[in-house]
């Protein structure tokens, strides 16, 4: 049996009652933390560039533009709410990094919408979607081109799978799926930084709803499209694939929960994670402010995608300089960090100039932070497991702080009540519907 028709087989063979207890667990509180990113992504500077945009294009009503007030044919639902879910870089990470919460999850939110589905299909789809893409990215890693940005790699193929599940493709179809979700793949890395990004997921779900579509009326592809001459592994990987990783112990164990994810506590990319988190550290180690100190040193392994002096505040979330700065000057990060006008403010230009990175190359994770007082002292902290991290994880009512304040922007508190009600007990609602209606309301002006 192929490689493709082997995964197919499982994706079609996999039903909620199956999935261990704590693999519908992981799936629950990930879900949770994607919607509450679409919920506040969907307020940005882009997102309301998008929200018109799909908006003009026009379509069936029949999937919900979340924080739109707007519904729309399912693709351009699940285009829309991918680039809301992505844009913030707050949602959950895996190992390696692909993205599967906003590639998989508003492909499969748009179809189940469309198809009255349940809280257990989504949560099966999900689960499904973020194990192809997990065992994709893993078996493929050690021979990307870093030039592309693994959402666009993976994630149509992960979308096609969640789409797949939800729309109950057999084996064959669910083939054709992922042949027609393969030839749709890209992403260009020197994008991070700008709003192109978070179209990468965002493509990525649109891409994997059509696929899933197309498979359903009867479209065609290769069968063997992992696998084949001039397929996608010869022509993204130079046929160097794992089949052992893709394939190994399907079933018996699930990437929701080995390796698991990492859940962010900073709206920034997860390799500042650790620098943001050493430098409030020593911050509040040594009750400095910023007044105190003549320079910042951060000891880390690389230096980030973006330089010294990002472009523009979404981009620096991807600048260690900044994101640095950013946690000494406010003692906290939070989404409004990111904002053009934070970057470009007097405090924060002065800052930057304080703030020295020595990239370590090495595998070590550990980021510390060393100040120079202005009398000469020098003091340090450092962190090496993030709170949120898989090894140091979140507690409940450390993770729904980051709901609560995602979902005020655009829901009541009795709404957000109502959502956490829902996707708590994902496996008892019968119609998905009942949470996209909530999930609907326009985002504030």
């Amino acid at each position: 049996m192929s490689v493709t028709r082997t995964l197919a087989q499982f994706i079609v063979d996999t039903h909620y009652d199956g999935l261990p207890d704590s693999v519908v667990n992981a799936a629950k509180i990930a879900i949770l933390d994607g919607v509450a990113n679409m919920i506040a992504g969907s307020t940005q500077e882009l997102a309301a560039i998008i929200g018109r945009y799909v908006e003009d294009l026009g379509g069936t009503p029949k999937s919900s533009v979340i924080g739109w007030g707007f519904k729309t044919n399912p693709p351009s639902a699940a285009f829309a709410n991918g680039v809301f879910g992505h844009c913030l870089d707050y949602e959950i990470q895996g190992y390696p990094p692909t993205h599967g919460t906003s590639s998989c999850l508003p492909a499969a939110m748009a179809l189940a919408e469309d198809n009255h589905s349940s809280g257990k299909t989504l949560i099966e789809a999900y689960v499904l979607g973020w194990e192809l893409q997990g065992r994709l990215r893993a078996s493929s890693v050690a021979n990307s081109n870093p030039a592309y940005h693994p959402p666009g790699l993976v994630g149509p193929l992960g979308g096609s799978v969640a789409s797949a599940k939800v729309l109950g493709l057999d084996a064959h179809q669910t083939q054709m799926a992922l042949g027609i979700a393969a030839s749709r793949t890209g992403g260009l890395t020197a994008n991070t930084g700008t709003m192109v990004k978070s179209t990468h997921p965002g493509n990525a779900a649109r891409m994997g709803t059509e696929a899933a579509i197309l498979a359903a009326s009867g479209y065609t592809s290769s069968d063997s499209i992992l696998e084949a001459t001039n397929g996608y592994s010869e022509a993204l990987f130079q046929g160097n694939m794992d089949w052992e990783i893709l394939t190994k112990g399907l079933g018996e164990s699930y990437c929701l929960v080995d390796p698991g994810f990492d859940i962010k506590r900073f709206p920034a990319q997860i390799h500042m994670q650790n620098t943001i988190e050493a430098v409030l550290n020593l911050r509040q180690n040594y009750n400095l402010q910023f007044q105190m100190i003549d320079h910042l040193t951060i000891h880390s392994r690389g230096r980030g995608h973006s330089g010294p002096l990002p472009i523009s505040g979404l981009d620096g979330k991807f600048s260690i300089e900044y994101c640095s700065a950013a946690a000494l000057l406010d003692g906290k990060i939070g989404i409004e960090t990111f904002t053009d006008s934070r970057r470009f403010s007097p405090d924060m230009e002065e800052a930057l100039g304080k703030v020295r990175v020595v990239a370590d190359d090495t595998t070590q994770t550990v980021v510390t932070a060393t100040a120079r007082l202005k009398d000469g002292a020098i003091v340090s902290a450092e962190c090496s497991a993030f709170r949120g991290s898989a090894s140091n994880p979140m507690s409940r009512e450390e993770r729904l702080e980051k709901i609560w304040d995602c979902s005020r922007r655009i829901l009541s508190q009795q709404d957000t009540e109502r959502l956490l009600a829902l996707l708590e007990n994902l496996e008892d609602v019968a119609d998905i519907c009942e949470v996209m209606e909530i999930l609907r309301p326009s985002a504030p002006e």
